[in-house]
């Protein structure tokens, strides 16, 4: 049995900024491109679980009014959140252990939508195997950056660039 792969699958602006200070994605919401969206379905399906923090969990729902991924296996990770209207799993513990116990268990590879912090502690933790970032074509000037804290140097392998219209996406694989 192979183990499954931990990916941050996400899009950022060209000067590196995954939301706008207020946590939205409002400026993907002014750009389209039929490859970008059908890469991303190719992607989706090669997925079976999904993991994200507390605040991406809530910012997805406030925008897409419902949760959309409830044909997945979901996971919010967070301490105050206890309980949600969908078939997501609170998780409140240990998150590098219970993503260590998720990745041995037979599936498909586990989604990391979203969470600087947590993908931040992943990382450090080598629980972070590959890294797609469609860059979009628009500068923000400010925003949330990808990573929530310094990290030493993490060596990352370029595996893969695909234009999509005048979206770019690199995959990167962890160097372990």
């Amino acid at each position: 049995m192979t183990e499954r792969k931990v990916i941050l699958y996400l899009s950022e602006s060209l000067d590196g900024f995954i939301a706008e200070r207020d946590g939205s994605t409002n400026f993907l919401s002014k750009l389209s491109s039929s490859a970008a969206d059908a890469a991303y379905q190719d992607f989706y399906q090669s997925i079976d679980t999904v993991l994200m923090g507390r605040k991406t969990y809530q910012r997805t729902l406030q925008k897409a009014g419902t949760y959309p991924y409830q044909d997945k296996e979901s996971y919010v990770f967070s301490t105050t959140l206890h309980d949600t209207d969908d078939p997501t799993t609170v998780v409140a513990g240990n998150i590098p252990s219970f993503v260590r116990k998720l990745k041995a268990k037979e599936g498909q590879d586990i989604w990391l939508v979203g969470g600087a912090d947590i993908f931040t502690d992943l990382l450090k933790e080598n629980l972070i195997d590959t890294l797609i970032i469609t860059i979009a074509p628009v500068l923000l000037g400010d925003g949330i950056g990808l990573v929530a804290s310094n990290l030493t140097d993490v060596p990352l392998r370029l595996t893969n660039a695909t234009q999509h219209d005048q979206f770019v996406t690199l995959t990167y694989a962890v160097q372990k």
